[in-house]
């Protein structure tokens, strides 16, 4: 990649990222299907695969989800360089936002048609969210171990209120364990295809 190639895509890094958080109300989840359309679709610099991958390290680290993701994404696209231009993108529209509600923030209280402003925003959110769970869902759930280990963790939360992390880390350790099991029978079946 050129000096002018890496220059270009750290403005669209920056760009980008401050465009989807100046929109996106509700945090990293609702950003999730924009980025997937501006990075996988239309740019190619992330495949849908990878963009899977992103999702699920982003929510299993500490820290801020938009953050993690367009530190994740700024590397893949540009390195060290990137990771900088696509976290300050990302974080610039709160602040900024934030510092504006806190000037106006009495002011703000108790107006009705600011609260019909969030109710509206909040559905347009809940939208966001279920559009990246279909999406993700179509990338991931292919057969039926992925979607009972799918079915099972939604039950879980949903029904008994398991700890999210540690469902991860079980649905991990399950992985694991499955990948082990297909190791063996793989190595079981070409060692008996040789004798």
């Amino acid at each position: 990649m050129t000096d002018q190639e890496k220059k270009g895509r750290l403005w669209t890094l920056f760009h980008v990222f401050f465009k989807i958080s100046a929109v996106s109300v509700g945090g990293g989840l609702t950003m999730l299907p924009l980025m997937s359309k501006e990075f996988s679709e239309d740019r190619k610099w992330i495949t849908e695969e990878e963009m899977v991958d992103v999702v699920a390290i982003v929510q299993s680290v500490p820290g801020i989800i938009a953050v993690n993701m367009a530190i994740l994404i700024g590397q893949r696209a540009a390195g060290l360089a990137g990771v900088f231009a696509a976290a300050v993108g990302v974080v610039l529209p709160p602040v900024i936002v934030i510092i504006a509600i806190a000037a106006l923030l009495f002011q703000l209280s108790g107006n009705e048609t600011m609260d019909h402003i969030f109710l509206g925003v909040r559905a347009a959110v809940s939208a966001l969210i279920l559009l990246s769970v279909i999406k993700m869902g179509r990338s991931v759930l292919k057969g039926t171990i992925p979607i009972v280990i799918a079915l099972l963790g939604f039950l879980l939360l949903v029904l008994f209120d398991v700890d999210a992390v540690g469902m991860i880390i079980g649905a991990a350790i399950v992985g694991l364990g499955l990948g082990g099991i297909q190791y063996l029978r793989l190595k079981k079946a070409s060692g008996g295809a040789g004798k």
